[in-house]
């Protein structure tokens, strides 16, 4: 067995590293038989420990990586169960914008999904003709039009947040209370950040 792995105690400062490596690398590439799992791991934790500190920019970058990840998961598992009922993701978030305010304009719905004007008036034509909306003249703007939900598209929008919270409820198995509270105060004080400098930046604009 190599002297590394029946050492009693472990060397400290470059010594210790390059035992450390010597070890990470050994098991990793299963080139050792009968090795003491043990003291290999306790090895590697000790080379982490002393040897690697992880920058500041690293954490950061960490952070994004995972709320990207994590918006693209749920948006992926959610464009699954919306194929199954013959909707795209944008018609959901229509939908979903039109139930929450009762009825929109088609400029209101554009700005509120982040898309622009003549998407959301393909998207209204789709689903006006699968039943799941009804347009009709805005009382404040003869030459606008307000979208409402039918009752067909009621029923869809419930469903949709029956799948919504099913998978929220995957998604934060294993989670506390307390670290969900946590979660949602960084993530809305990032949105808010985000925010405020799209905001500045569309003043800019003008």
């Amino acid at each position: 067995m190599p002297e590394w792995l029946t050492a009693r105690e472990t060397p400290r400062g470059g010594a210790s590293a390059r035992h450390a490596s010597r070890a990470c690398q050994t098991f990793n590439d299963n080139r050792i038989v009968r090795v003491d799992l043990i003291s290999a791991l306790i090895i590697c934790a000790h080379m982490k420990s002393e040897t690697r500190t992880v920058p500041e920019t690293s954490v950061k970058t960490q952070l994004g990586y995972l709320v990207h990840e994590v918006a693209r998961l749920l948006r992926r598992n959610f464009e699954n169960e919306a194929r199954g009922h013959g909707i795209t993701l944008t018609q959901w978030r229509a939908l979903a914008q039109i139930a929450h305010k009762d009825s929109l304009s088609q400029r209101a719905i554009a700005e509120l999904t982040d898309s622009d004007p003549m998407t959301v008036s393909g998207v209204l034509d789709r689903l006006e003709k699968r039943g799941l909306v009804e347009r009709f003249p805005d009382p404040a703007d003869s030459r606008a039009k307000l979208a409402r939900l039918t009752d067909e598209g009621r029923a869809l929008v419930a469903r949709a947040k029956e799948v919504g919270l099913s998978m929220y409820e995957q998604a934060l198995a294993g989670v506390s209370a307390d670290e969900q509270a946590v979660v949602e105060t960084i993530l809305a004080r990032m949105r808010d950040n985000l925010s405020g400098r799209v905001a500045d930046s569309k003043e800019q604009e003008k």
